[in-house]
């Protein structure tokens, strides 16, 4: 497939395409991949991805530097450190809790969509209230 333009229909494409050759990159080297947000023009589609060397958990095993903050976080924001990974619902789906961002003071917490994988920011009392209502459904 040749690409003439960068337009909303296939820039999804190119960016599933390069975080899966990265993935690759990421597991040989025993690196956690985050991909960061893109913007594009036409003609150009500049793409970017973190590559973060982690904390290791006392079994050896990669702990997402998310979770690490999050835990160190979280009562700051009123939730237990426990929260990183429950999922909470909202009208738009269910959500796995997954990150703080401190600066962000309007939506400062990371969720991420069940079916899509997708991440979004939420406000402290949107998930609050998300979590509650996971704990209430059977």
């Amino acid at each position: 497939m040749s690409i003439q333009r960068f337009d909303s229909r296939n820039i999804g494409k190119v960016l599933d395409s390069c975080k899966e050759a990265l993935e690759i990159v990421a597991e040989e080297y025993g690196l956690v991949l985050q991909q960061k947000r893109c913007s594009y023009r036409s003609n150009e589609m500049p793409v970017a991805f973190k590559l973060i060397a982690p904390e290791r958990g006392e079994d050896g095993e990669a702990v997402d530097p998310r979770e690490t903050e999050f835990r160190q976080l979280a009562g700051q924001y009123g939730f237990s450190p426990d929260d990183y990974g429950k999922l909470f619902k909202t009208f738009h789906g269910v959500y796995r809790l997954c990150g703080i961002k401190p600066r962000a003071r309007k939506y400062p917490l990371l969720g991420e969509h069940i079916d899509n994988g997708k991440t979004y920011k939420f406000a402290e009392a949107v998930v609050r209230a998300g979590l509650k209502n996971e704990e209430a459904s059977p």
